[in-house]
């Protein structure tokens, strides 16, 4: 049993503690906020015993033994390795940091201090994902040829909002487009059955707003084996959210890629420990056959609930298959190349 503790209380980690209701690898044992009405919501609604004003005092919890950073992008690095610093595993929320070099920082603290360290892209912790793969790696669609994720939604400009707000790390790359970046890659290495692949050439392009933020991004890839990837996302406009892998023999859709099987994410209270959790399906055409299919895949639990159990099952490898350390890196330099291309560089 893992003693969680959550650094800082905003709207994900909410999220968080609601799904770990649903296991029994562990428990959220404190909270640290220095916003005290975030705080007092998560400590009554989940019943957490210990709460800190301040992510200091947490660290010094003899009693924990993981911690769960869900502070804005601009402040993962610093606590992930004072956390490392301090001898507690970590699940840091994506992106792990703002650039390459304090990705690399961390993952250098992770090893230095022989700790957990894992970014929480929490759709590569569901069974979804591995099934994928194996479709993939099995040659249900032949060669992939061209790998296409999109991630966006639509909120109204507000130069204040963390979004759109420069300092507190705003853009839809770092945002959103994170995941679509690090489902290419993923699928790109599945062709070659390896756990990744990182692009040979990028090409973006992108709108860039008055406050110096990415509002819609775009980018092609290339990859050694060949595989072009499209990677594309926005904040200030709905082009849908999905995946679509492109094979000589036919296609690949995933259409709920990023929050399968997860009513903790929009759960506004405490779920219930009856709640059932919707099954996620995978279609596939074939171009020989001239039909499509559909694959289910039922889960028993949330979606987050898969991320803190892999986080349990896999703390004494100091990494886990769902984001490896090379993965995380390579994830990084992407986004640092995407955004030069766009003309967006924290």
């Amino acid at each position: 049993m893992l003693n969680w503790g959550v650094m800082s209380a905003g709207g994900i980690a909410y999220v968080f503690c609601n799904g770990m209701r649903f296991t029994d690898t562990g428990q959220v044992l404190a909270v640290a906020s220095r916003t005290q009405s975030k705080a007092d919501r998560l400590v009554n609604d989940f019943g957490i015993p210990r709460q800190y004003d301040n992510y200091e005092v947490l660290l010094e919890d003899e009693k924990i033994d993981a911690v769960y950073i869900s502070t804005i992008h601009p402040f993962h690095a610093e606590w992930a390795i004072k956390s490392a610093q301090a001898g507690k595993h970590i699940l840091v929320e994506k992106p792990i940091s703002m650039n390459h070099a304090e990705a690399e920082a961390m993952v250098q603290a992770a090893r230095e201090h022989d700790v957990f360290l894992m970014e929480a892209f929490m759709y590569r912790c569901h069974p979804q994902i591995q099934q994928v793969v194996k479709l993939i790696q099995d040659g249900t669609i032949g060669k992939v040829q061209v790998i296409r994720a999109t991630f966006s939604y639509q909120l109204n400009f507000n130069p204040q909002s963390r979004i759109y707000n420069r300092e507190m790390g705003g853009g839809g790359i770092l945002d959103i487009g994170c995941y679509t970046a690090s489902m290419v890659r993923k699928m790109a290495g599945a062709a070659e059955n390896k756990p990744f692949l990182h692009p040979t050439v990028v090409k973006g392009n992108g709108k860039v707003g008055s406050t110096g933020v990415d509002h819609i991004a775009a980018a092609t890839l290339k990859f050694e084996n060949g595989i072009i990837g499209e990677i594309i996302a926005a904040v200030e406009c709905s082009l849908g959210s999905s995946v679509s892998i492109y094979g000589s023999e036919g296609i690949i859709t995933i259409p709920s890629p990023w929050l399968p099987s997860s009513p903790c994410r929009h759960a506004k209270q405490p779920l219930s420990l009856n709640t059932a959790f919707p099954s996620t399906k995978i279609i596939i055409q074939s171009h020989q056959k001239g039909e499509s299919s559909e694959i289910t895949v039922d889960v028993d639990r949330d979606l987050f609930t898969y991320e803190a159990d892999m986080v349990a099952n896999r703390i004494d490898d100091r990494q886990a298959p769902a984001m490896f350390w090379d993965d995380t890196l390579s994830n990084m330099r992407l986004l640092d190349a995407w955004r030069e291309e766009v003309g967006v560089v924290y």
